[in-house]
């Protein structure tokens, strides 16, 4: 199962990648962010880098309204036969990332 995780049980679990809310701060581990392990950001990385092509593995990154609703497209599209197990991961990091952009122009993304 590819799972997202929380502050609260982010840690021990290596090298993650952090969603966090708005422009990048110079702060990490935020309670309102998500976090990926680097098996699971994996699936979402190629169509990133597509959208993005100056995305920094190391972060950070800004991905604002427009960039997001390409990956989602490029994601969806190119996995036409995506297993249920991927469309709920993806529509759980959505669901974060349309709760932010409720009150964010930008979400950002740091690297492991």
């Amino acid at each position: 199962m590819i799972k997202i995780f929380t502050l609260q049980n982010s840690h021990g679990r290596g090298d993650v990648f952090e969603f966090m809310r708005g422009d990048f701060k110079n702060e990490h581990w935020h309670e309102s962010s998500i976090f990926l392990t680097e098996e699971a950001f994996a699936f979402l990385h190629l169509h990133i880098d597509e959208i993005l092509p100056n995305f920094n593995y190391f972060g950070p990154n800004s991905v604002n309204y427009e960039q997001w609703n390409q990956i989602t497209l490029k994601a969806c599209s190119l996995n036409t036969s995506m297993d249920i197990e991927f469309i709920r991961f993806f529509n759980r990091i959505d669901h974060w990332v349309q709760k932010n952009f409720e009150e964010h122009t930008c979400f950002s993304i740091c690297g492991p």
